[in-house]
């Protein structure tokens, strides 16, 4: 369970991008899209800058470490695209799926 929480920690750079580039996909729904293209690009370089600490922060659990590396890496590099590309709806919420099978296959893998 040590493992679990060291793991959690690192994450929270490419959560926090990931959350944000999911609230410039509400923003660019309402309308506001100056506000969601620099919501979203904010947020994409905090999940590309977040992705490999939480790679890194893979390295820590017994077993699934690389398949979850992966996934965190994937997922960053997708909300950075989110981010770059100023359409964060589509591509955001795949990142935020991939964030959730990376949370999911870590705390499966501890258990």
């Amino acid at each position: 369970m040590k493992d679990l929480g060291a793991f959690l920690a690192h994450l929270l750079l490419l959560a926090f991008g990931v959350a944000m580039v999911l609230s410039a996909g509400r923003l660019e729904a309402e309308g506001r899209l100056v506000e969601a293209k620099r919501t979203a690009r904010r947020g994409g370089w905090m999940a590309a800058v977040g992705a490999p600490v939480g790679a890194v922060g893979a390295a820590t659990l017994p077993a699934y470490g690389a398949f979850v590396a992966i996934a965190l890496l994937v997922s960053g590099f997708a909300a950075w695209l989110a981010g770059l590309s100023g359409k964060p709806r589509p591509t955001g919420w795949a990142a935020a799926v991939l964030l959730f099978v990376g949370v999911v296959v870590a705390i499966a893998s501890v258990r």
